[in-house]
């Protein structure tokens, strides 16, 4: 992964050595889609929606970004990303908003560490 820097995303949370065994070793591929992640727009709506109070179209964007986290093994956004995921399948959006300082502070940590 020569445009990442690997010790960046290991301190951020991304489990490289999962990732690259979900991608099938192709490290190319991998880097590929953890270079996109910046540029989805799923964390944006996930702030949006919480906003307007929209507790389906939240959890169905939170339970994508969810999705994405895993695939990446981005495991520090994953496993704080959960909790809020499960508090909105239930439509409890003032428990999701309490989870979302922590998901903001490690989508953060990984949206730099890709810089």
């Amino acid at each position: 992964m020569e445009k990442l820097e690997k010790a960046k995303l290991t301190v951020a949370g991304v489990n490289l050595h999962s990732g690259m065994e979900r991608f099938m070793n192709n490290e190319g591929l991998y880097e590929t889609f953890l270079l996109k992640f910046p540029r989805d727009l799923n964390m944006e709506r996930l702030r949006q929606a919480l906003a307007e109070e929209e507790a389906s179209l939240a959890f169905r964007v939170a339970h994508t970004l969810l999705g994405i986290a895993a695939n990446l093994s981005m495991e520090s956004l994953y496993e704080v990303l959960r909790p809020a995921t499960e508090a909105l399948r239930e439509g409890n959006i003032a428990l999701a908003k309490k989870h979302m300082p922590r998901v903001e502070e490690a989508y953060l940590l990984i949206i730099e560490a890709l810089k």
